[in-house]
């Protein structure tokens, strides 16, 4: 495993005791040394208290920090972290996820370092791409480790978590018309159910993945609605499957991002507008647009959506790393969700840091009915999820 470049260059052990002849112990000494030098930088645990002023000045003699992110609010952060702290220049990227990790891979390969930082959803392929082949690691600030749950700092630290749910137009609709997931593939809502396209939107496999894996939930909640057991179709294997089968069979509209959805939904001035499924987050584009009226979904069974993880990481060789471990640290915020947290501080994303409330007019994660996509789930099993998909396309 090749150490970071900007740790201690060590001499081959080899070379080292044919013409210096140094003793076993010796080299067992400089391995050791080693060891510890790469757990100082790379350790997932307590990063070691936090000290700003030291972390700053060593930041300001690299001068920049380069980021790629999976959204356009690095500007954002960016631009006040360079307020912040003078002398340190913010090079952002706007990337969708997947194109993240091939870059990442691209450049390791070619020995081209360029990114220090990376920014992204689609854990599952973040950590066995790219931390389980040591191209990317972990850092925790120290000053967070006591405020941030073990589940949102390993392997990869959280930046926030999403949601992903069912939203409706409240203008035509004066009260939420779905109780139940299973109400979407019924020939009422034939044709009238969009949901974004699992083969550009990767946070939508982790969803439909999410959906499989809880398939004993959702047999008993179709169990709960329809008053019988559930019949599988022929060759399919659970309840998950079957309803992603039944809600493509019913017309499914399937649109390229969850913008779309949302605007298809909120400027609707159909009689009978339809529903569907988008990132919680986009609530924040009715201030941009009054025209938009549509609202989420919340008293849904089994659940009324699945959230996922955005995760941010430090990237093997990185160039500039103190600067990457300052960012780190302004992205996560203060506790009153502001600093490089602002951008994010709103209704739809969720903090992990158990200091800073929910947005308001949100409420806590806890406090709704979710399931929470397991990376290790995604992995193993999404890209069989998403070949269901599509062999089952109309």
């Amino acid at each position: 495993m090749p150490f970071p470049a900007y740790c201690v260059t060590f001499v081959h052990t080899e070379k080292m005791c044919n013409e210096r002849r140094v003793t076993m112990r010796k080299v067992v000494s400089v391995l050791s040394l080693a060891s510890l030098v790469f757990f100082f930088f790379f350790s997932n645990a307590s990063a070691g208290p936090f000290d700003e002023a030291a972390l700053y000045q060593a930041a300001k003699k690299e001068g920049e920090v380069t980021i790629y992110s999976y959204s356009s609010r690095v500007f954002k952060f960016g631009k006040t972290f360079e307020e912040k702290y003078p002398g340190i220049k913010v090079n952002g990227f706007d990337i969708d996820s997947p194109e993240i990790v091939t870059k990442i891979l691209a450049e390791q390969a070619a020995k081209n370092y360029v990114a220090d930082v990376i920014f992204l959803k689609d854990p599952s392929t973040v950590i066995n791409e790219l931390y389980n082949k040591k191209l990317v690691y972990n850092h925790v600030p120290g000053d967070l480790e006591d405020l941030i749950p073990p589940d949102y700092k390993q392997p990869l630290l959280v930046h926030h978590a999403s949601v992903d749910a069912l939203i409706y137009n409240d203008e035509k609709m004066s009260s939420p018309p779905i109780k139940s997931l299973w109400e979407l593939t019924t020939p009422q809502w034939k044709g009238r159910v969009i949901f974004p396209d699992p083969q550009k939107l990767s946070e939508f496999v982790e969803v439909l993945a999410t959906i499989v894996q809880h398939s004993d939930e959702m047999a008993a909640e179709y169990k709960k609605v329809f008053g019988k057991k559930i019949t599988l179709s022929s060759g399919v294997e659970n309840a998950g499957y079957e309803w992603i089968l039944r809600l493509l069979n019913n017309d499914v509209i399937i649109l390229g991002s969850t913008n779309s959805v949302a605007k298809s939904v909120g400027l609707s001035d159909q009689e009978n507008p339809p529903v569907g499924f988008t990132a919680y987050s986009r609530l924040r584009d009715k201030k941009k647009n009054p025209n938009l009226k549509f609202e989420v979904m919340t008293d849904v069974s089994p659940v009324m959506g699945i959230t996922t993880d955005v995760v941010v990481g430090i990237v093997n060789k990185a160039k500039n790393p103190n600067a990457a471990k300052l960012l780190i640290h302004w992205m996560m915020g203060d506790e009153k969700g502001g600093q490089g947290y602002s951008p994010y501080f709103v209704l739809g994303n969720f903090p992990v840091r158990t200091d800073v409330p929910a947005p308001e007019g949100s409420k806590n994660l806890s406090d709704l009915r979710l399931w929470k996509s397991d990376p290790n789930n995604v992995w193993n099993n999404g890209q069989k999820v998403l070949d269901f998909w599509v062999a089952h396309l109309r």
